[in-house]
């Protein structure tokens, strides 16, 4: 075959039956007719060899799980936050420790089972868990939130405590008093918040029998019972999984099964607790004056937001107050004060009687 200079060049078939492509010359240089079938064919050749790619799922945050927040650098000697419990209290725990994230005065640590509170077998022994902690540590405070773990428990025994009988209450009581007494021993504050309404009436009529035990112990001054019910209900009193969040958005507040909480549900009892601990603690630039012991002749003016003290003249002290004495009868039982002779509240006084005008009469009529 003779090509000229202006020639195209043409397909020729070898034994392989696969065209080649001469080089071309002239106008046409660099045209292939069938490249764009060549490139559609290998494209989907390549395409089948290629190896699909797996998605992976989007990470997600379980309910009630804390998201990662960055926390300053806390003091060597900064106060003990304890917070002692169920899963309800390790969520309290993390919305404390997120509250006061910027705050390196204070630090927070748990004790918390997920699965237990204080019935059960074998429970876990509270008491000693917390006692070994404040001895170990400058522990200011102690928080405490448990209760949902022990719906349906029987305490042991031969035969076993059964729920809610009146010797099961009776002995939930106990442990309450014990825990409570461990700490008020070692001279430090508690915290205790109740638990939250949820949507099952059977449930609802437990909780707020325990709550009603825990708000008990509430009658020692330095044990503040942090009521949460009513926050977590709807403006109609009813329940919701949904309310303002700590920044008053709307936000779910409580997970699927209508117990547990959200994150955002967490921060806002949190928020609550924190309101206590803060009254208590007086402000966390003020621990320096936590010594004390609430000396009432000793004034701090600065760091308390409010007074502790609920007893007035005398404090704790035990010795048995006169019920004859002229104060009590007056403070206590309302009584007004035995008349003096010639004082102004004496029936017995002459009254100066006055006309229209304001001028005395002092003949009387």
């Amino acid at each position: 075959m003779t090509l000229s200079s202006t020639a195209v060049a043409e397909p020729i078939e070898d034994v392989r039956n696969d065209p080649i492509i001469l080089a071309q010359n002239g106008p046409f240089r660099g045209f292939n007719p069938f490249a764009p079938l060549k490139r559609l064919f290998r494209g989907d050749r390549e395409r089948k060899r290629q190896k699909p790619v797996e998605k992976r799922p989007a990470a997600t945050r379980p309910a009630g799980t804390a998201p990662r927040f960055e926390v300053v650098e806390k003091d060597p000697d900064a106060g003990l936050i304890l917070v002692v419990g169920d899963r309800m209290a390790r969520g309290v725990a993390d919305g404390l420790r997120f509250t006061l994230a910027d705050k390196p005065q204070i630090r927070i640590e748990r004790i918390t089972d997920d699965k237990s509170g204080f019935t059960g077998e074998p429970a876990p022994d509270w008491s000693t868990q917390v006692l070994s902690k404040i001895r170990g540590a400058d522990v200011k405070a102690v928080v405490v939130m448990i209760g949902r773990e022990d719906i349906g428990e029987a305490f042991p025994g031969e035969p076993p405590v059964e729920f809610m009988t009146s010797e099961w209450l009776e002995a939930y009581m106990d442990e309450i008093d014990e825990l409570v007494n461990t700490v008020r021993r070692e001279k430090k504050p508690v915290v205790w918040a109740g638990l939250p309404p949820t949507n099952n009436e059977i449930l609802n009529g437990d909780f707020t029998q325990l709550n009603s035990l825990f708000q008990g112990a509430s009658e020692d001054r330095r044990v503040r019972y942090v009521d949460i019910w009513d926050i977590f209900l709807a403006e109609d009193g009813t329940y919701s999984s949904f309310g303002p969040d700590v920044e008053g958005k709307n936000a779910r507040l409580r997970t699927n099964d209508r117990i547990g909480f959200t994150w955002a549900g967490y921060r806002k009892v949190a928020f609550f607790v924190e309101r206590e601990l803060s009254r208590l603690l007086g402000g966390y630039g003020g621990l320096a004056f936590e010594g004390v012991e609430d000396d009432p002749n000793f004034i701090v003016l600065t760091g308390r937001t409010t007074s502790p003290e609920s007893l007035l003249l005398g404090g704790e002290e035990t010795r048995e107050i006169d019920k004859n004495s002229p104060a009590y009868r007056y403070f206590v039982k309302g009584e007004p004060p035995s008349r003096i002779r010639g004082r102004v509240d004496d029936p017995r006084h002459p009254i100066e009687e006055t006309s229209a005008l304001g001028l005395s009469d002092q003949s009387g009529s």
